[in-house]
C-alpha cells in the first residue's frame, strides 16, 4: 500500500473541490467524528485525526499544491486519459474478527474526447463462411451487411474480404476500398458449396491484415460462421494467440444453433475480441454494424487493474459488466480488462474478502488502472482510487445498499446460475441442471426479464423431461445471460 493517504476521499470531496467545499466537508466531519461526541471514543478519535490531517493540508493553498503534484506523480493527476469510479456495498463495517464480503463495483470512462480526425484507421478483414448450410437467407444476410460496412468505411481505413468452406479465397484483397460497387460486386459474387474449415478461413484472413497491420490501426478480424469445425480445434486456439501477439483481435459471430460456441468464444477471449450470438439472420446486419461502431470509437486498450490489498483483505472474484458479462482472469498481481470504447464506460464488479481491521477510517484497497490510448499514442497513463471503509468498534448502523451495485449484483448472480447450470449438466447430474435453470427463471421474472425467463423454464422442461437442451435453447439462455443490462428493465 503507498504511504500517502488521500485526503479528498478522508474528507469526501473531489479532487478539484474549492477551498469552501473543504470547509463544509470538514465541519460536517468534525461533528461526526470528535471525541468528545461520541460514546466510544476509542475509535472515533484515529477517525477524528485523519479528517484533521487532510483539512490541514488541503486547507493550505502551498501544502496542497505540493500535495497534488505528489498525487499525479502516483496516478492520481487530475488530467489522466481516464477515470476511474468505485462504488463499495457498504460504507462501514463493524471491527469483528470474522471475515466479511464487500462488494465494489468499478467504472471506467475516457477522460478526453477525441476528434474524427485523431479516429485510427481500421484494417479490417471480414472472413465469411460460404460452406452449403450458409445457403439461402444466412448468406444473403452477410452479403449484405458485408456491403453495408463497405459503405461506412473512410478512405484511411483499409478492408480484406475472405470467403471460406474446405478452402478459403481471397475475395478483395486488403486496401482501401476506393473502388466501393467493384469491392460489393466481389461480395456478391460469393457462393455456397462445400464443408466448414474455419482454419482455412482465419489463416488467409491473418496473411491479408499483415499486409496493412501496424500499431497506429485497429487491426481486427470478424469471423461469420454457422457450422462446426471438425479436426482443426486446437490449431484456431492456438491462431488466435498468435493473432493477439499481433495486435490483432478477432470477433467470432455464431448464426443459427449448430456452430460450437466454446470453440467461438475461445477464440475471441484468446485475442482480445468478442463473441456474438445471432439467433436470427435479420439481426446480422445490426450486430455487424454494433461492432464496426465499437471499433471506430476504440479510445483505449490493453486496460489492466492492479488491486493493492490491506493485510487481512483479497480478492474472491471478479466480472466485467460491460459488454457483457464474463469472469475476469486474474493473477497475483493485476486483471485484464481490455478495451475501452471512447462513448461508453467499461464496468465491472469486484468480491472481496475482508478480514479484521482497526476502528477508523481505513483503506481497504488500493485500485490503479494501467492502459493505453492509441489514438493520443500514450501508453502506460494511470488512474488511482482508493476503497476506504469506516470500521466502527460498534453496531454500525443500517446501510443502503446503493441501487446501481444491487441491479449488478443480481445479474452477476444469474450469470452464475447458468454457470453452474452447465456444470451439472456436464457432470450427468440432470435434477440439479434443471433447478437451477427453473431457478435462473424466477430470477429473471423478477428483473422482468420476461423473454429470456421462459427460455430458461421451456429449456427446464425439455431437460426433465430428454435429459438434453436443444442447441438454440441454450445458446439463447448463455448468450441471453451474459447480455443482461445493468440498465433497470421496465416491465413487458
Amino acid at each position: 500500500m503507498a504511504d500517502q493517504p488521500d485526503f479528498y476521499q478522508i474528507l469526501g470531496v473531489p479532487q478539484n473541490a474549492s477551498l469552501d467545499d473543504i470547509k463544509r466537508a470538514y465541519r460536517s466531519l468534525v461533528r461526526q467524528y470528535h471525541p468528545d461526541a461520541q460514546s466510544v471514543p476509542a475509535g472515533t478519535s484515529i477517525l477524528f485525526r485523519q479528517v484533521q490531517e487532510a483539512y490541514e493540508v488541503l486547507s493550505d493553498a502551498k501544502r496542497r499544491e505540493a500535495y497534488d503534484r505528489h498525487m499525479g506523480d502516483s496516478g492520481l493527476s487530475l488530467d489522466s486519459l481516464f477515470s476511474l469510479d468505485l462504488q463499495a456495498s457498504r460504507e462501514t463495517l463493524p471491527v469483528m474478527p470474522e471475515e466479511q464480503i464487500l462488494y465494489v463495483l468499478f467504472e471506467i470512462k475516457a477522460a478526453k474526447a477525441i476528434s474524427k480526425a485523431h479516429r485510427l484507421p481500421l484494417n479490417l478483414c471480414l472472413v465469411v463462411d460460404r460452406s452449403t448450410s450458409m445457403q439461402g437467407p444466412r448468406l444473403d444476410q452477410v452479403k449484405a451487411a458485408s456491403q453495408q460496412l463497405i459503405d461506412s468505411l473512410s478512405e484511411s481505413d483499409s478492408l480484406a474480404i475472405v470467403a471460406f468452406s474446405d478452402r478459403a479465397e481471397v475475395m478483395w484483397p486488403n486496401q482501401s476500398v476506393g473502388d466501393a460497387i467493384r469491392a460489393k460486386a466481389r461480395v456478391s459474387a460469393i457462393q455456397a458449396s462445400g464443408g466448414t474449415e474455419i482454419l482455412q478461413g482465419l489463416k488467409l484472413g491473418l496473411d491479408e491484415l499483415e499486409k496493412h497491420r501496424r500499431s497506429q490501426s485497429v487491426n481486427h478480424l470478424i469471423l461469420l460462421t454457422d457450422g462446426q469445425t471438425y479436426g482443426d480445434e486446437e490449431k484456431c486456439l492456438a491462431l488466435a494467440l498468435e493473432a493477439k501477439q499481433r495486435n490483432v483481435g478477432i470477433s467470432a459471430m455464431g448464426i443459427g444453433e449448430d456452430w460450437n460456441d466454446q470453440l467461438l468464444d475461445a477464440i475471441a477471449s484468446r485475442s482480445g475480441g468478442a463473441s456474438h450470438y445471432i439467433a436470427s439472420v435479420s439481426d446480422v446486419q445490426a450486430i455487424m454494424k454494433e461492432r464496426l461502431h465499437g471499433l471506430t470509437t476504440l479510445y483505449g486498450d490493453e486496460l489492466r487493474l492492479y488491486l493493492r490489498f490491506a493485510e487481512g483483505a483479497h480478492l474472491r472474484g471478479a466480472f466485467r459488466l460491460t459488454p457483457y458479462i464474463q469472469r475476469i482472469e486474474t493473477d497475483d498481481e493485476s486483471m485484464l480488462i481490455g478495451s475501452l470504447q471512447a462513448d461508453s464506460a467499461a464496468s465491472g464488479l469486484l468480491e472481496m474478502i475482508v478480514g479484521e481491521q482497526k476502528a477508523g477510517k481505513q483503506r481497504v484497497v488500493q485500485i490503479e488502472l494501467v492502459g493505453n490510448v492509441p489514438a493520443l499514442e500514450r501508453k502506460g497513463e494511470r488512474v488511482r482510487a482508493d476503497v476506504v471503509l469506516t470500521f466502527s468498534p460498534g453496531a454500525p448502523p443500517q446501510q443502503a445498499v446503493p441501487p446501481s451495485l444491487l441491479n449488478a449484483l443480481a445479474k452477476v448472480t444469474i450469470f452464475q446460475m447458468q454457470e453452474s447450470a452447465w456444470q451439472s449438466l456436464e457432470k450427468g447430474d440432470v435434477a440439479a441442471a434443471t433447478q437451477r435453470l427453473e431457478t435462473m427463471a424466477t430470477r429473471l421474472l423478477d428483473l422482468g426479464e420476461h423473454q429470456l425467463a421462459r427460455a430458461a423454464l421451456l429449456e427446464a422442461g425439455r431437460l426433465a423431461r430428454s435429459g438434453h437442451l436443444s442447441p438454440g435453447g441454450q445458446k439463447t439462455i448463455k448468450y441471453g445471460t451474459r447480455s443482461l443490462s445493468l440498465a433497470p428493465v421496465k416491465d413487458k
